[in-house]
């Protein structure tokens, strides 16, 4: 079974699912569907590490320090604040679901591009609801079933939080 892990760089939370199979470890992140190959290697007793991801090599230095580690690449150094995934990470999505009501709740930190739909309005399962972006990539979230929107308490522009409601929709 995957784990599950948010990874912050400053504000914004990427969640990355990480599993092991018979051919060893292979990580994602949680927006994406393709799954890669990854294989950290320290090299000697330094804080350099060989990282292969899909076979390709990168160089690194890892500095842990409390609540994440430092990367440096080269000349440029990452700072990352790294958690294990727990249900309370999402706050609002944590909540029960209502009889018939499908609550659709952001994946991941981002600013809303676009709304396309609105209280009222009759979606089919697929149908694409709203635009999110997030770390320069636009991500469409579509409706998991048939149904009336109930509520769309965001705007193009507002910036959310992963796990804040974006669209609730009474399932028919």
């Amino acid at each position: 079974m995957a784990e599950k892990y948010l990874i912050r760089d400053g504000d914004n939370p990427i969640a990355y699912e990480m599993d092991r199979d018979e051919h060893g470890l292979r990580v994602r992140r949680e927006d994406t569907p393709e799954w890669r190959r990854a294989e950290l290697q320290r090299i000697g007793d330094s804080q350099l590490y060989l990282l292969m991801i899909d076979n390709r090599p990168v160089e690194l230095y890892l500095e842990r320090r409390r609540g994440g580690v430092v990367a440096t690449i080269g000349r440029h150094a990452f700072d990352f604040d790294v958690e294990r995934w727990r249900p309370q990470t999402a706050t609002r999505a944590a909540r029960p679901e209502e009889s018939g009501l499908k609550r659709i709740v952001a994946p991941m930190t981002g600013s809303i591009v676009e709304v396309r739909c609105e209280p009222g309005a009759i979606v089919q399962a697929g149908d694409v609801l709203l635009v999110i972006e997030s770390m320069k990539m636009n991500n469409e979230l579509k409706s998991p079933a048939a149904g009336i929107v109930e509520q769309v308490p965001v705007k193009p522009g507002e910036r959310v939080d992963a796990g804040a409601l974006l669209v609730a929709i009474h399932v028919t």
